[in-house]
């Protein structure tokens, strides 16, 4: 499906530095419900359900009529919603499991006979919350502008393949972090709304914004950490100001037991040996060979890390055997495809502009504002 976007004469121009960029107009398509509010999954209901709100709690009906009004609090039993319900607070932050949250609450019945949590907020306010859970607001403004681009381009691009969904996207890592309101800093609230509305687009399409915390020095390609098609904008990339941040290098030593148990699932014994036996362009492990005291095995490195988990931070490692259990040396952060987060860190910190950060990480591409 193509997402068209709308060029006029009268194109937002923004100067940055001693480059113009031309930022064109942007509606979603004709079919497509409006981008302006975003559905946030935050769980399944429990059979007591409670919401705290400072003031009035207004209930409303699928047929926006209402139907309760409370004070301060409000609780129900989740499992007799057979419709959907909406909660509204008389002040923003409306508090459910000890975070409070921009927008409104819907009950939302799905076919299994769960009820869903789903936070309803308008898409910049949900940026408010998502910036300062994915980077310090502390980072310089540039590398915060360029995150706030990031995060807009991702929840727009699954709104618009989940329109027949119940929500959007999760309050977790899964999607993007979101920790809800009393996360918010007016450091990053401010550079959400210096770049309001403002997209990565690539031919017309809000593009895959992926983004890691370090690349170690090189970013990777997606097909070769997910397979399928390369991507024309997502190439491996140089990323020098890596070496800024956290985890740009890092070593772990395993003992012989701990390697032992978490390969246990090769079935080939007691560990002897790992060898990397190639790498991708990008310098991370692509396939290693596994001897054990009852046999061989050789697996993918993207499963070697699953199966060692946080011991192995990223792809970019090498690894050797020794009297104390197995060494392993690494760079990065992360899978490493798109936007290297420190990389932007360290790129503001040398006077990059956000547009050129994310024309760096995301190769050939362009910039849109949504049209309200």
């Amino acid at each position: 499906m193509k997402f068209r976007i709308f060029f006029s004469a009268l194109a937002f121009l923004s100067a940055i530095g001693c480059n113009t960029v031309v930022i064109k107009p942007w509606n979603p398509p004709h079919q497509m419900r409006s981008v302006e509010t975003i559905r946030v999954f935050l769980g399944k209901a429990e059979s007591d359900l409670l919401l705290k709100a400072e003031g009035t709690i207004s209930v409303y009906d699928v047929n926006n009529l209402l139907i309760k009004r409370a004070y301060d609090i409000i609780s129900l039993d989740a499992r007799k919603v057979k419709a959907p319900i909406r909660f509204v607070s008389e002040h923003p932050g409306l508090e459910y499991k000890g975070r409070r949250y921009r927008g409104e609450i819907l009950l939302q019945p799905d076919r299994s006979g769960s009820v869903l949590i789903v936070n309803q907020v308008p898409l910049e306010e949900y940026l408010y919350a998502v910036v300062p859970s994915e980077v310090p607001a502390t980072w310089p403004t540039e590398a915060l502008k360029a995150q706030a681009i990031c995060s807009r381009t991702y929840a727009v691009r699954e709104m618009l393949n989940k329109k027949d969904s119940l929500y959007d996207v999760e309050a977790t890592v899964s999607s993007q972090a979101y920790a809800g309101l009393d996360k918010e800093n007016p450091k990053t609230t401010k550079a959400v709304r210096e770049t309001e509305g403002v997209l990565a687009v690539y031919e017309e399409d809000p593009i895959h914004t992926f983004f890691h915390s370090n690349s170690g020095g090189r970013t990777e390609t997606p097909d070769q950490v997910w397979g399928g098609k390369k991507i024309p904008y997502l190439e491996s990339v140089s990323s020098r100001f890596d070496d800024a941040g956290d985890n740009f290098m890092w070593k772990d030593i395993l003992s012989h037991n701990t390697m032992d148990q978490a390969l246990a699932s090769l079935g080939v014994g007691q560990i002897q040996s790992i060898q990397v036996l190639s790498r991708t362009s990008s310098g991370r492990v692509d396939l290693i060979e596994v001897v054990g005291s009852r046999g061989t095995s050789k697996i993918k490195g993207k499963e070697f890390r699953s199966l060692l988990g946080a011991s192995v931070k990223s792809l970019r490692f090498g690894i050797k055997r020794d009297h104390e259990g197995f060494l392993i040396k690494g760079m990065g952060s992360g899978h490493g495809v798109g936007l290297s987060q420190w990389g932007s860190f360290g790129m503001a910190k040398q006077n990059y502009t956000y547009t050129e950060i994310l024309r760096h990480y995301y190769q050939g591409i362009d910039f849109a504002r949504i049209i309200k």
